[in-house]
């Protein structure tokens, strides 16, 4: 090589040589930069990113029945996932045969030669995300962690599961409309009424990410604790729900109805312990899908007859003695006519008759011709008395959803001639179920007209922090001798009227039935709504409760009292056999009184079906009395008379028993 070539590659080496260094100096001074200039904010934010300050989710209260069963409550469930592209292929295809195995154990809807195909080409196709299954338990979330692959971890087998929250009813759908559900745009029942007191705080603290995409807390003078939500305690009982609800379902399933509700309520109080709603699906089944008895407000019928009286007897107008006409049993005002039930059966009305046996018989030409003549002239007088009662406004009940009742005025557009007479039986105005209910519950209620409830308590921890009393809506619908009318009327019905296929041997229920015919204006309609109101016991009333049985199969049949009514003896004999016989002759009764009646009285009085005043009296003298006029004798003790079940002045009938505290 020539002195000049050995010259040019010298130069060259020492040329790259020097760009080393200047690389390696710039190198070195980025470095230095970095960790002395741009480090801190560097680490900073890898420290940001290695932290965080996390949400620590609250649990939602729990809602419990009266009898302190679990109505609702929060479950973590998980869906879970697969990332096909997770596994390497050797473990992949060592496994997947079993895993497909596994899977259609545990989700059938794929054999388990689908299950492997197709994760087989949701891999081909690299899908990470392939949907599994949803709302897996915990315990069923380790199993899937177990099965072939997935037990090699999450990041070689590439299980994903997500933790979602969701309101579990332990009870199944039992009262399932009223214990509702919290929802976004839509609060409905419990759930979304005492949404404040469920929903709780969420807390938050300082976490810090670890090894698997884990974190683990930090110590965190700033970290707040979660604050779970309030227990709701309703006034449900289960055991009676149950029967309310199994009730309604034999006579929705047997009439072949459309839907209908169940409500028992605690006359003193207003506590609702029983509320069912079932309404027919497509395929003939029947489960809460509205909660009818709380929303839907119809033209109730003639159960609205005991609002009709109650304003006509406060008024003076009539009496329940006075006679009235049904002659053939249709009654034409301005060319409409009113008719009685019978006239359907070529009967032609019951003739002359009093106006208890009207309201007994459910006449409607009877009680249209004891209101009409009273009130044509002032109708206004007669819808005044409605308002004073307050049957116009709704019950306030603590759930959302009641609907507004509609009762007319003479000022209304649509008013006619024949508005008055049609809202004395029951047309022309709606009402809800419960409203309906919270009338006669008051009825029962020595007059005394209380808002119905569903909540009784907010408990945190166990300890009750807030309590729901009893709140008086009207302190006395009515005076007392026109509500002791009322409540003989209501006894009359279930002894000798309507309701008389109800009658219980062993104790006394009043109420009215209705049956209510549907969309009447319109042709080709043939739908009926059928009903019973009530209370129980007669003499000392526990419990009201209303039944309502939308369009059954007219059929089959459609009157309040084979439809209704004997839903309403099934859910008040339950309850009553709850209610010890000793106990309640002890509260029913009154102390002894010191005069004795002559046995001719005693005898025209059993006579006439009428239990007479027996405490004083001899108690062997009583009953040979009793079992000679063929009534059924049950006693306790010896001696004379202390206490008597029924009370004096019931209608009773000699297939029922009488029940004697001797002493």
């Amino acid at each position: 090589m020539t002195e000049q070539g050995k010259n040019i590659i010298t130069k060259r080496t020492m040329l790259m040589g020097i760009l080393m260094g200047v690389f390696a100096f710039s190198v070195m001074g980025k470095l230095f930069y970095t960790y002395f200039g741009e480090g801190r904010e560097l680490r900073a934010r890898a420290e940001r990113l290695a932290t965080r300050d996390m949400t620590l989710e609250a649990e939602r209260g729990n809602i419990y029945s009266s009898d302190g069963k679990l109505l609702a409550t929060s479950m973590p469930v998980y869906d879970i996932y697969m990332d096909p592209g997770a596994p390497s292929d050797e473990n992949f295809n060592a496994n997947i045969a079993a895993l497909g195995t596994e899977l259609s154990k545990m989700f059938p809807t794929r054999s388990a030669s689908q299950w492997t195909a197709y994760l087989k080409s949701r891999r081909a196709d690299g899908d990470r995300y392939v949907r599994l299954g949803d709302d897996l338990t915990f315990s069923q979330l380790q199993r899937v962690k177990s099965f072939p692959l997935f037990e090699l971890g999450k990041y070689k087998g590439g299980l994903i599961s997500e933790e979602q929250h969701y309101r579990k009813m332990p009870l199944g759908r039992i009262a399932e409309r009223t214990i509702g559900y919290d929802g976004e745009n839509n609060q409905v029942g419990v759930e979304g009424a005492f949404s404040t007191y469920l929903t709780g705080r969420d807390g938050h603290r300082l976490m810090q990410k670890i090894s698997n995409g884990n974190w683990k807390p930090l110590d965190d003078e700033n970290a707040i604790a979660p604050r779970d939500g309030q227990d709701v305690i309703t006034t449900i009982d289960t055991r009676i729900q149950d029967v309310a609800n199994r009730s309604l379902l034999n006579a929705l399933s047997h009439y072949e109805a459309d839907h209908g509700c169940a409500i028992v309520m605690e006359v003193a109080t207003g506590k609702i312990i029983a509320i069912a709603n079932l309404g027919r699906t497509a395929n003939g089944n029947y489960y809460e899908q509205l909660n009818y008895a709380v929303g839907e407000s119809t033209e109730p019928g003639s159960t609205f007859k005991l609002a009709s009286l109650m304003v006509a007897l406060e008024d003076g107008v009539i009496d329940t003695s006075d006679i009235v006409d049904t002659e053939n049993g249709i009654y034409t005002i301005y060319n409409r006519k009113v008719k009685d039930s019978n006239v359907r059966w070529g009967r032609g009305g019951y003739g002359e008759i009093s106006v208890a046996e009207a309201f007994r018989k459910s006449s409607n030409t009877g009680i249209v011709k004891a209101i009409y003549p009273a009130y044509k002239d002032r109708p206004q007088a007669f819808i005044d008395r409605l308002y004073q009662i307050g049957l116009h406004e709704r019950t306030g009940i603590q759930i959302r959803g009641e609907a507004l009742p509609k009762i007319p005025t003479p000022e209304d557009a649509n008013w006619s001639g024949t508005s008055l007479p049609w809202i004395a039986f029951g047309y022309e105005v709606q009402m809800t179920p419960l409203q309906v209910l919270t009338f006669y519950n008051a009825i029962a209620n020595n007059g005394r007209m209380v808002r119905p409830r569903i909540v009784s308590e907010i408990k945190e921890s166990g300890i009750t922090i807030h309590e729901f009393s009893t709140e008086i809506i009207n302190p006395a619908v009515c005076s007392e001798p026109t509500l002791k009318k009322l409540q003989t009327l209501l006894s009359g019905v279930v002894a000798h009227g309507t309701a008389r296929n109800i009658r219980s041997e062993t104790f006394n229920m009043a109420g009215k039935t209705g049956t209510c015919q549907l969309n009447y204006w319109l042709a080709d309609h043939n739908d009926y709504q059928a009903s019973f109101a009530g209370y129980f016991p007669a003499e000392n009333p526990q419990y009201s409760c209303i039944v309502v049985v939308n369009k059954p199969n007219p059929a089959l049949g459609y009157y309040g009292s084979t439809v209704a009514a004997p839903v309403f003896r099934a859910i008040a004999d339950e309850v009553y056999r709850s209610t010890p016989r000793r106990q309640e002759l002890e509260e029913l009764e009154e102390p002894v009184l010191t005069h004795t009646t002559g046995n001719e009285s005693i005898e025209t009085s059993l006579e006439n079906g009428v239990i007479p005043d027996l405490r004083g009296r001899n108690g062997m003298e009583v009953i040979s009395l009793l079992e000679n006029m063929g009534y059924r004798v049950q006693i306790e003790g010896a001696g004379k008379v202390q206490r008597q079940w029924p009370s004096p002045g019931t209608q009773h009938s000699t297939q029922q028993t009488v029940v004697l505290k001797l002493g």
